[in-house]
């Protein structure tokens, strides 16, 4: 007669797995704390590289920064209010309290960043020559928004050679 075993025989990787460990006060089974940033780190460092080496922030920041502050040549609109409404949900900006538009060629704005713009400090350059522009500001009173148009020189940050944030007007 032949002797059967009752179970199968295990491999010995499972042997070699930690027991399982339970909370002696609520009875319940605890995931095992085996933190691996030796194998994450260089995992992240590399697609962070990766992403800066293919200038894709830049590219994005600048394409936000493109929509959301340059209107050239500005649109129509029946006054500097119905303009501010127009644009500010057209561009999808309308959580910002205030946003300005800047009417000029996407190369001039671009310049700032490059030969016509001056360091004012960090990553901020400031424009040498005046541009047209529109500040939307929210008016809590009316519950929309006040345009004020004119002309005057602007604060960008710039990454890479391309503008990334309007900071200010002058």
């Amino acid at each position: 007669m032949e002797k059967i075993e009752p179970c199968p025989q295990l491999s010995p990787s499972i042997f070699s797995l930690p027991p399982l460990q339970v909370d002696p006060v609520t009875d319940i089974a605890m995931a095992l704390k085996r933190p691996c940033p030796a194998v994450l780190l260089p995992l992240v460092l590399l697609v962070a590289c990766l992403a800066l080496a293919s200038g894709q922030p830049w590219d994005w920041l600048n394409t936000r920064f493109l929509k959301e502050h340059v209107n050239n040549p500005k649109n129509e609109a029946a006054s500097n209010r119905a303009y501010c409404k127009m644009m500010m949900l057209d561009r999808g900006v309308i959580w910002k309290y205030t946003n300005t538009f800047i009417h000029e060629p996407v190369d001039t704005i671009n310049a700032i960043c490059k030969d016509d713009g001056i360091p004012v400090g960090g990553f901020n350059r400031k424009s040498k020559n005046p541009f047209k522009i529109t500040t939307c500001t929210f008016n809590l009173l009316t519950f929309s928004f006040d345009g004020l148009s004119g002309t005057s020189n602007i604060v960008l940050t710039c990454l890479n050679g391309l503008p990334v944030k309007f900071v200010r007007n002058i």
